[in-house]
Protein backbone atom coordinates (compact mmCIF):
# COMPACT_ATOMS: atom_id res chain seq x y z
CA UNK A 1 0.00 0.00 0.00
CA UNK A 2 1.37 3.39 -0.96
CA UNK A 3 0.47 6.63 0.81
CA UNK A 4 0.72 9.84 -1.17
CA UNK A 5 0.05 13.46 -0.27
CA UNK A 6 -1.73 15.88 -2.58
CA UNK A 7 1.69 17.00 -3.82
CA UNK A 8 3.14 13.51 -4.29
CA UNK A 9 5.04 11.28 -1.88
CA UNK A 10 5.04 12.19 1.81
CA UNK A 11 8.48 13.64 2.69
CA UNK A 12 10.73 11.78 5.10
CA UNK A 13 10.80 13.02 8.70
CA UNK A 14 14.57 13.27 8.43
CA UNK A 15 15.28 14.90 5.10
CA UNK A 16 18.91 13.79 4.82
CA UNK A 17 19.89 10.94 7.15
CA UNK A 18 23.53 11.23 6.05
CA UNK A 19 23.89 14.57 7.84
CA UNK A 20 21.57 13.80 10.75
CA UNK A 21 23.25 13.78 14.16
CA UNK A 22 21.53 12.25 17.19
CA UNK A 23 23.48 14.48 19.56
CA UNK A 24 22.56 15.67 23.05
CA UNK A 25 20.26 18.38 21.69
CA UNK A 26 18.33 15.80 19.70
CA UNK A 27 17.76 13.60 22.77
CA UNK A 28 16.74 16.57 24.94
CA UNK A 29 14.15 17.53 22.32
CA UNK A 30 12.97 13.92 22.04
CA UNK A 31 12.60 13.65 25.84
CA UNK A 32 10.80 17.00 25.93
CA UNK A 33 8.36 15.76 23.29
CA UNK A 34 7.74 12.56 25.29
CA UNK A 35 7.00 14.59 28.44
CA UNK A 36 4.67 16.96 26.59
CA UNK A 37 2.84 14.05 24.94
CA UNK A 38 2.44 12.36 28.31
CA UNK A 39 1.07 15.50 29.99
CA UNK A 40 -1.02 16.73 27.05
CA UNK A 41 0.40 20.26 27.01
CA UNK A 42 3.72 22.15 26.98
CA UNK A 43 4.13 22.69 30.81
CA UNK A 44 6.94 25.26 30.56
CA UNK A 45 7.65 28.08 29.76
CA UNK A 46 4.76 30.49 30.30
CA UNK A 47 3.71 31.55 26.80
CA UNK A 48 0.74 32.93 24.90
CA UNK A 49 -1.45 30.24 23.38
CA UNK A 50 -4.40 30.67 21.08
CA UNK A 51 -6.75 28.34 19.31
CA UNK A 52 -10.18 26.79 19.47
CA UNK A 53 -11.78 24.22 21.73
CA UNK A 54 -14.80 21.98 21.37
CA UNK A 55 -17.78 22.29 23.66
CA UNK A 56 -20.66 20.00 24.55
CA UNK A 57 -22.71 23.07 25.39
CA UNK A 58 -22.45 22.73 29.15
CA UNK A 59 -21.24 25.03 31.88
CA UNK A 60 -17.59 23.91 31.87
CA UNK A 61 -14.85 23.56 29.24
CA UNK A 62 -11.17 22.71 29.55
CA UNK A 63 -8.49 24.88 28.05
CA UNK A 64 -5.59 22.87 26.58
CA UNK A 65 -3.24 23.92 29.38
CA UNK A 66 -2.84 24.13 33.13
CA UNK A 67 -1.27 26.89 35.20
CA UNK A 68 -3.23 29.48 33.21
CA UNK A 69 -1.91 32.88 34.25
CA UNK A 70 -4.38 34.90 32.16
CA UNK A 71 -7.34 34.44 29.88
CA UNK A 72 -6.88 37.30 27.45
CA UNK A 73 -9.77 36.44 25.15
CA UNK A 74 -12.61 33.92 25.17
CA UNK A 75 -15.23 34.21 22.43
CA UNK A 76 -17.70 32.12 20.51
CA UNK A 77 -17.02 31.31 16.86
CA UNK A 78 -18.73 34.55 15.78
CA UNK A 79 -16.42 36.63 17.99
CA UNK A 80 -18.93 37.37 20.76
CA UNK A 81 -17.27 37.72 24.17
CA UNK A 82 -18.15 34.92 26.59
CA UNK A 83 -18.63 35.45 30.33
CA UNK A 84 -16.63 33.08 32.46
CA UNK A 85 -14.71 32.29 35.60
CA UNK A 86 -11.64 30.07 35.42
CA UNK A 87 -9.43 27.98 37.63
CA UNK A 88 -5.81 28.89 36.86
CA UNK A 89 -4.46 25.62 38.27
CA UNK A 90 -6.56 23.24 36.16
CA UNK A 91 -7.46 25.23 33.04
CA UNK A 92 -11.17 24.63 33.65
CA UNK A 93 -13.46 27.48 32.60
CA UNK A 94 -17.06 27.89 33.81
CA UNK A 95 -19.63 29.85 31.83
CA UNK A 96 -21.20 32.46 34.15
CA UNK A 97 -24.00 33.46 31.77
CA UNK A 98 -25.96 30.45 30.52
CA UNK A 99 -23.97 27.69 28.83
CA UNK A 100 -21.16 27.54 26.33
CA UNK A 101 -22.15 27.12 22.66
CA UNK A 102 -22.08 23.47 21.58
CA UNK A 103 -20.02 22.11 18.73
CA UNK A 104 -16.61 21.45 17.29
CA UNK A 105 -14.21 24.41 17.50
CA UNK A 106 -16.97 26.71 18.78
CA UNK A 107 -14.90 28.55 21.36
CA UNK A 108 -11.85 30.64 20.54
CA UNK A 109 -9.27 31.42 23.21
CA UNK A 110 -6.12 33.44 23.74
CA UNK A 111 -4.40 32.71 27.04
CA UNK A 112 -1.06 32.76 28.80
CA UNK A 113 -0.17 29.45 30.42
CA UNK A 114 2.75 27.44 31.65
CA UNK A 115 5.19 27.46 34.51
CA UNK A 116 8.38 29.46 34.64
CA UNK A 117 11.25 27.00 34.14
CA UNK A 118 12.52 27.52 37.71
CA UNK A 119 9.09 26.50 39.07
CA UNK A 120 9.34 22.96 37.70
CA UNK A 121 12.72 21.46 38.61
CA UNK A 122 11.02 18.05 38.88
CA UNK A 123 9.99 18.22 35.22
CA UNK A 124 13.46 19.38 34.24
CA UNK A 125 14.93 16.45 36.19
CA UNK A 126 12.71 14.00 34.31
CA UNK A 127 13.75 15.66 31.03
CA UNK A 128 17.47 15.42 31.73
CA UNK A 129 17.32 11.83 33.04
CA UNK A 130 15.24 10.61 30.10
CA UNK A 131 17.50 12.37 27.59
CA UNK A 132 20.67 10.97 29.20
CA UNK A 133 19.22 7.47 29.30
CA UNK A 134 18.16 7.62 25.64
CA UNK A 135 21.46 9.07 24.45
CA UNK A 136 23.56 6.55 26.39
CA UNK A 137 22.12 3.68 24.36
CA UNK A 138 23.73 3.30 20.94
CA UNK A 139 20.69 4.70 19.14
CA UNK A 140 18.25 5.29 21.96
CA UNK A 141 16.04 2.93 23.90
CA UNK A 142 14.78 -0.01 21.90
CA UNK A 143 11.01 -0.11 22.16
CA UNK A 144 10.41 -3.03 19.82
CA UNK A 145 12.54 -5.27 17.66
CA UNK A 146 11.93 -7.78 14.87
CA UNK A 147 14.69 -10.17 13.82
CA UNK A 148 13.66 -11.55 10.43
CA UNK A 149 12.23 -8.28 9.18
CA UNK A 150 15.23 -6.34 10.55
CA UNK A 151 12.96 -3.74 12.13
CA UNK A 152 13.91 -1.79 15.27
CA UNK A 153 11.95 1.05 16.88
CA UNK A 154 13.70 3.50 19.23
CA UNK A 155 11.95 5.65 21.75
CA UNK A 156 12.56 7.93 24.69
CA UNK A 157 10.90 5.90 27.40
CA UNK A 158 9.75 7.48 30.63
CA UNK A 159 10.18 5.27 33.70
CA UNK A 160 7.41 4.64 36.25
CA UNK A 161 8.88 7.04 38.83
CA UNK A 162 9.21 9.74 36.17
CA UNK A 163 5.61 9.24 35.06
CA UNK A 164 4.54 9.56 38.71
CA UNK A 165 6.38 12.91 38.97
CA UNK A 166 4.53 14.14 35.86
CA UNK A 167 1.05 13.14 37.11
CA UNK A 168 0.42 16.54 38.73
CA UNK A 169 1.08 18.28 35.38
CA UNK A 170 -1.24 16.16 33.21
CA UNK A 171 -4.41 17.61 31.78
CA UNK A 172 -7.43 16.05 33.40
CA UNK A 173 -10.36 14.39 31.68
CA UNK A 174 -12.54 16.57 29.53
CA UNK A 175 -15.67 17.86 31.29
Amino acid sequence: MSVVSSTGAIPDMIQDPTVFDADGTFWVKAAQAAIRRTCGWHITPNIELSGVVNSRGGKVIRLPARHVTSVDELTDIAGNRLHYAYDPATGLVECTAGVFPAGVATIRYRIHAGYAPDEVPDVQGVLINAAKRASSAAAGIVQSQSVNGSSVTYNVTLMADELAKLDRYKLGALP
